[in-house]
């Protein structure tokens, strides 16, 4: 290879000097593939790329996600065959994006992982390199991964066509696909990094304005901490909606899924752990927290009704295609309008007349939609007094199926306690299948939605 390749290609990345370390040199490289990144305006491509990866891994460790997939087997009865989908369709998806982002570097068409080896590796070899093997090859690594990858899929075919697959075989392709994860350092140094500056931007403009106002440096720190990982959980929730309404095979919003689970604990720890206490050592900020401390809580009622209340569901025995893609759409509802509530409120502590709908695009508020469910409330309150002063005119089922309506559409957007009430409500209604007890359980039902109207009144007061 002509010197001159080198140079010209060598123009992407940062000027060296004889006195960085290995681990230096490494850095500018990746920050250089970032950079470059960025200029091909593919940032968000490298964000999918990081957030499958990481879904890969909490779909392959998460206790969570074991315990609802195995409840009602016993370990000799588990078929892993769900595990094995899962990990073929997210690694379709991963070879696509492969694709896209090993693009072409130069007009001489060396690709980074050949300019690496040829400027870095070979001219360094007297020095360690921890983040690299002691094997190393000028071939792209991405490359090299997508052949893994197709090879891989087509051994995860293979496994599919049995009747079931043990845990031993999943165990085993698990490994498999460690192994070559762990021997790609562009890959392995991107799932290392919690946060990457050109990928976490805030562009929205009223948020970073509140965050460089700060004048406090660990208030500006830990309130840009804050709104990062709370975009992050909304950039997922996205990812999510996108993947339900594009693709056939729903379970493969499942690893995704568990990376939201992840994130959205990332999120609370964070809350609780470092940016509340931060806000308590500001004596004016303290007189504020009130409201903020009370939709903290909220949050983690929403989080609850989500991995507590509506992904169980997703992997009952009766689930059909249509109530898990309900489920999986729940998710996303109840996420984002949580999100965006308790952005807007930490918003407001620094900026009193901020509104949500500056803030993001497609925003409701949950006191605005509280007006629309309470509608749909009274109606449905209206039809079982109808019911009980003409029975003769309104069947059970038609009460059932205005319920049914409720939930379909409406549900998600009642707080947790009257969340949770309605649908122990619905279980105990559907329990008594028209017998004697449906209409004491109804009356109940009934006073129920009463105490529920009311309450939305005085919120809205």
């Amino acid at each position: 290879m002509e010197k001159r390749e080198v140079e010209n290609i060598g123009e992407f990345f940062s000027k060296e000097s004889g006195a960085l370390t290995p681990e230096r040199k490494w850095e500018e490289i990746f920050s250089g593939w970032l950079d470059k990144i960025d200029q091909e305006k593919m940032m968000l491509n490298l964000f999918e790329l990081k957030l499958w990866f990481e879904s890969i891994e909490e779909f392959n460790s998460s206790p969570y996600l074991e315990n609802l997939a195995f409840k009602h087997h016993a370990p000799g009865e588990r078929n892993y065959e769900f595990y094995v989908f899962g990990l073929q369709q997210a690694s379709a998806r991963i070879t696509s994006l492969l694709k896209e982002l090993d693009f072409k570097k130069d007009s001489y068409f060396l690709n980074f992982e050949e300019y690496v080896v040829e400027k870095m590796l070979e001219q360094n070899m007297d020095k360690s390199f921890p983040s690299l093997k002691e094997l190393y090859s000028p071939e792209s690594w991405f490359y090299s991964f997508r052949i893994f990858l197709q090879s891989f899929r087509n051994l995860l075919s293979e496994i599919l066509r049995l009747d079931q697959v043990s845990q031993r075989a999943y165990l085993s392709i698990k490994k498999l696909y460690h192994r070559e994860l762990l021997n790609n350092p562009i890959l392995i140094s991107l799932l290392k990094k919690q946060f990457i500056s050109k990928m976490d931007k805030i562009y929205q403009p009223d948020i970073s304005s509140i965050i460089a106002a700060c004048h406090d440096k660990n208030l500006r720190k830990n309130l840009g901490i804050f709104f990062i990982l709370s975009f992050r959980v909304l950039k997922i929730n996205n990812f999510i909606e996108l993947n339900v309404d594009k693709s056939k095979y729903l379970d493969l919003a499942i690893p995704l899924a568990l990376s939201l689970k992840k994130n959205m604990d990332d999120l609370i720890h964070f809350n609780d752990s470092v940016l509340f206490p931060c806000l308590q050592t500001d004596p004016e900020l303290k007189k504020k927290l009130g409201p903020l401390g009370d939709i903290f809580k909220s949050f983690q009622l929403e989080y609850r009704k989500i991995w507590e209340g509506e992904l169980p569901f997703y992997f009952a025995s009766d689930s059909s295609k249509i109530k898990k893609r309900q489920m999986i759409q729940n998710i996303v509802v109840i996420a984002e309008v949580a999100l965006q509530e308790l952005i807007e409120t930490v918003a407001r502590l620094f900026k009193p007349g901020i509104l949500g709908s500056s803030i993001f695009e497609k925003y409701v508020s949950r006191k605005h939609k509280s007006i629309e469910v309470k509608k749909k409330l009274i109606r449905l309150h209206t039809k079982i007094n109808d019911y009980f002063a003409h029975r003769e005119s309104i069947a059970p089922s038609e009460i059932f199926f205005d319920i049914n309506q409720f939930m379909e559409s409406d549900l998600n957007y009642l707080l947790y306690k009257d969340w949770n009430e309605f649908l122990g409500y619905y279980d105990n209604l559907s329990r008594t299948n028209f017998s004697a007890e449906f209409e004491p359980t109804l009356r109940s039902f009934h006073s129920f939605l009463t105490r529920v109207l009311k309450e939305i009144v005085s919120e809205k007061k």
